[in-house]
């Protein structure tokens, strides 16, 4: 097979529903000798914040270890969701890889069912990760937690990373924040080490009693002494008390960067604690300071200045307006993209308070909402909407835009993934 004979392979996984219990996943592994069984893992889930933790983490410890890190969605390419350090999974091992996973899927197949999408891509990861003999696998949880195909570790966990938790895929996790909850604290298991991020008490009551059932030790990093010294568009200052009152920066702006950088903080700083990773505490430092990712309040051009952030739901994009708040731009010029399963009138409710337009991407996703719905939430917040791709919304914009502006291209992470290429490589000179 070559590389689009792959993807195309992959691609026709989805939609395929999940094993119970992950039994599916649990048996391909079994049968090509438990791979899983050779990592060090940290995992890590929530709603939001899950991308930017991971990439904290990987940015610290990749200065001593060789760290191969599990994310999901890809920006580009199936292969960037997949890499050791700085480097993602070859065209040449991505084939062998999945050339292997198909020879050996039979075994579960009859009795089970084709591997779906995430599960093929998992055990990709993992089968890449052991072959590759990395010290660290940072695993990203794909949606909830319990039944996730990454849920399949338990002695190999070095510790769980649950950041911010909120309404999200309903019509999968549940309709409260308790179901959802829930299903995100499937990760906690026995005897365990997690850390959150998380303040709701609905939620912080439901992780509790996840982690007093499985006997496992929970951390609060909210709990944790901080002083933010400054939030801009040219990054973040801020103190926290561990030992000591320790200062930290960060080239990530939006305040809820800071939040997320504290939670891998505090996680590398249990580790290095509880003698599980040697973690010192200026490579903490350095590895915060120095850590970028892509897609996330990423700043792609400054004259004009165009945000990119992947506010994929109404969570996504109040913790947006809360960082705006502290930037300095005069208008406000939006491109946006919503998913069907998001609450996407709330979203634009709360958005309509930094702007009084907005155009609309249909990138014609299955999942994409309706533009004509879009339009007509928007217009009932006071917003002027137009529908356009993304390339002629860049020269609306262009024309329109004055110095001091901000443009701001937000919305799915699907919206992210496809668009941000088109948006590098737009010439935005005025």
């Amino acid at each position: 097979m070559n590389y689009e004979e792959v993807i195309e392979n992959i691609e026709s996984r989805i939609g395929q529903f999940k094993s119970s219990g992950n039994v599916r996943i649990r048996e391909f592994l079994k049968s090509v000798g438990s791979p899983e069984k050779n990592l060090k893992v940290i995992h890590v889930g929530g709603t939001n914040g899950k991308g930017s933790t991971v990439n904290f983490l990987k940015d610290v410890l990749k200065k001593d270890y060789r760290v191969g890190t599990f994310v999901s969605p890809h920006l580009i390419t199936y292969r960037d969701r997949i890499k050791i350090n700085d480097v993602e999974i070859s065209e040449d091992d991505f084939v062998k890889i999945s050339e292997f996973i198909l020879e050996n899927e039979k075994t579960v197949e009859e009795e089970h069912g084709r591997l779906n999408l995430f599960e093929f891509l998992t055990i990709m990861a993992i089968i890449y990760f052991e072959k590759e003999k990395i010290d660290i696998a940072i695993m990203e949880v794909g949606m909830g937690g319990r039944a996730d195909s990454t849920n399949i570790f338990d002695k190999e966990k070095l510790i769980s990373i649950i950041t911010s938790i909120s309404m999200d895929h309903m019509e999968f996790l549940g309709d409260t924040i308790e179901k959802i909850a829930s299903e995100k604290a499937g990760i906690i298991n026995e005897n365990g080490i997690i850390v959150t991020n998380n303040r709701d008490p609905k939620v912080l009551k439901v992780l509790l009693d996840e982690a007093e059932e499985k006997q496992a030790s929970l951390y609060y990093s909210y709990n944790l002494e901080r002083e933010i010294i400054k939030s801009d568009l040219s990054g973040s200052e801020f103190k926290l008390k561990l030992d000591d009152w320790e200062d930290f920066s960060t080239k990530q702006i939006g305040e809820y960067q800071i939040e997320n950088a504290i939670g891998a903080i505090y996680a590398l700083y249990l580790l290095n604690k509880k003698n599980i990773l040697k973690v010192d505490l200026e490579d903490i430092k350095e590895g915060i300071k120095n850590s970028v990712w892509a897609g996330r309040m990423e700043i792609v051009s400054k004259d004009p200045l165009i945000i990119l952030d992947g506010a994929h739901n109404f969570d996504g994009i109040k913790k947006l307006t809360e960082s705006l708040q502290n930037f300095k731009f005069n208008k406000l010029h939006l491109i946006m993209s919503v998913l069907l399963d998001k609450e996407h009138a709330k979203m634009l409710e709360e958005i309509s308070k930094f702007t009084d337009e907005v155009i609309f991407v249909d990138l014609h996703y299955k999942r994409s909402s309706s533009t004509e719905e879009l339009i007509s939430e928007a217009k009932s917040f006071g917003l002027s909407a137009k529908v356009m791709e993304v390339e002629d919304a860049l020269s609306f914009y262009k024309k329109n835009y004055e110095k001091g502006d901000l443009i701001l291209i937000t919305g799915s992470l699907y919206f992210v993934s496809e668009a941000r290429s088109k948006i590098l490589n737009y010439d935005y000179s005025i």
